[in-house]
């Protein structure tokens, strides 16, 4: 079968397409020589191709049949969940607990360990940060966990005792993960936004300022900054960033006070409470909203299960240095690269850095429109790498070549080829 897609991806020849519904059904596919096989969690990887393989003849190995909730555990801080587990049904089963989840901008129906092993980036740190253990089923059938799993000791720990093996298994094609113990945050007494704005000639002055606040731990590395286009839908006209702060009621309140004196003194102007409304905050604290309303109203504009079929959209996704002359670059180079202005939303990562999540859009089925999208997003491919900013997620169409080591390593693990090789391990 072939598959278009209407971001304007390459045509990709399907051989079949699998739905498991157990783990021990992918182990029979696994062993049953049906491959190559391209598992994905729920195919919501919009921007980058969905469920789309890189390479023609793959069949898809659908997971969204595994959706259980494996374990629980509100105590220690963890859940056992499958690749069908969506965002959205974690964080409503640890409502109104001792413990919250870190959720995505995105929809509420996107995978959990999708998006984890795509090395995405939750409001509250990155999502491969949640991860603890893997349970993989390799090229021979062989289940194994790796990293920490219950019942291998009290306390879990992203790093246990030698070689640390969690991470041979994100952003890779070596197994099939079908499932995944993700740790649950502390739930803080108390969420509040600060909403603060600044035109674009203060832009390299905002970010050095929100820089030295992250640096100095006034504020933890969580911010959001949203480009005038972005930040449009929040009614704002200029830069808006939203700066989050959580925990005992006091601490919050006494830096709140400091922050908005601090800012009197900065570029920055303390914004209407509208500008960051109870949808985000609510996504700060944890809480599902079921309308998916970030999703729809400051994202998409339409439902998960439509976007494929009803929206063109293209991703790039560049890692930045958090400073206020390399956010002013990347500001530039967006604007001499696209025709017109796209939304940009900065994500910080730490103190020293910052992703960029750019949204081409175009009319889905106008191949005119597409095939400018598409020139757009080789403009930005190359002007961004000539600086040094490169994506830290690919597109099908742009699959990164192993290293010679990742090539030993796969080879090692699937000799046979029963793994279709992904975006990040062209060339195995």
């Amino acid at each position: 079968m072939l598959i278009d897609h209407p971001a304007a991806f390459r045509t990709r020849a399907i051989a079949d397409v699998l739905r498991p519904a157990t783990a021990d059904e992918v182990v029979a596919i696994v062993r049953s020589g049906r491959g190559p096989l391209h598992p994905i969690s729920t195919g919501h990887n919009w921007g980058l191709g969905s469920g789309l393989p890189v390479a023609d003849g793959a069949t898809v190995l659908h997971l969204g049949g595994l959706d259980q909730v494996r374990a629980l555990d509100l105590d220690r801080g963890y859940a056992v969940v499958e690749p069908g587990v969506t965002q959205g049904a974690l964080a409503e089963l640890v409502r109104d607990t001792p413990r919250i989840f870190n959720l995505t901008g995105s929809s509420l129906h996107t995978s959990v360990i999708g998006n984890a092993l795509e090395r995405g980036v939750g409001v509250h740190r990155a999502r491969a940060e949640d991860l603890v253990g893997l349970e993989v089923v390799l090229a021979d059938g062989e289940r194994h966990h790796v990293g920490w799993w219950p019942g291998t000791s009290a306390v879990p720990r992203t790093h246990g005792l030698g070689p640390t093996l969690t991470h041979l298994f994100t952003q890779s094609s070596f197994a099939v993960v079908t499932a995944a113990v993700v740790r649950l945050l502390p739930r803080p007494e108390e969420v509040r936004m600060l909403p603060f704005t600044f035109e674009r000639d203060d832009l390299a002055d905002a970010v050095d300022v929100l820089r030295e606040w992250t640096a100095q731990r006034l504020i933890p590395p969580t911010t959001k900054v949203y480009n005038p286009v972005a930040a449009q839908a929040n009614g704002v006209r200029d830069y808006l960033a939203h700066v989050c702060l959580s925990g005992s009621g006091d601490v919050v309140e006494a830096l709140s006070s400091v922050l908005l004196d601090a800012a009197r003194r900065s570029p920055l102007l303390a914004a209407p409470a509208s500008a960051a409304d109870e949808v985000v905050r609510r996504t700060y604290a944890g809480e599902p909203d079921p309308a998916d309303t970030w999703f729809l109203r400051k994202t998409t504009g339409c439902p998960a299960d439509r976007v494929d079929a009803e929206l063109g959209l293209l991703m790039f996704l560049p890692i930045v240095p958090f400073s206020g002359e390399a956010v002013t670059l990347t500001e530039k180079l967006v604007r001499d690269c696209c025709p017109s202005a796209p939304g940009v939303t900065m994500n910080v990562l730490d103190s020293d850095t910052v992703d960029h999540v750019i949204g081409i859009g175009f009319p889905p089925g106008d191949l005119a429109a597409a095939a400018e999208a598409r020139e757009t997003l080789d403009r930005l491919h190359d002007t961004f790498a000539a600086e040094g900013f490169l994506p830290y997620r690919r597109d099908v169409d742009r699959p990164v070549a192993a290293t010679a080591l990742q090539a030993r390593i796969g080879q090692a693990l699937d000799p046979g080829g029963v793994f279709a090789p992904g975006r990040y391990s062209a060339g195995r």
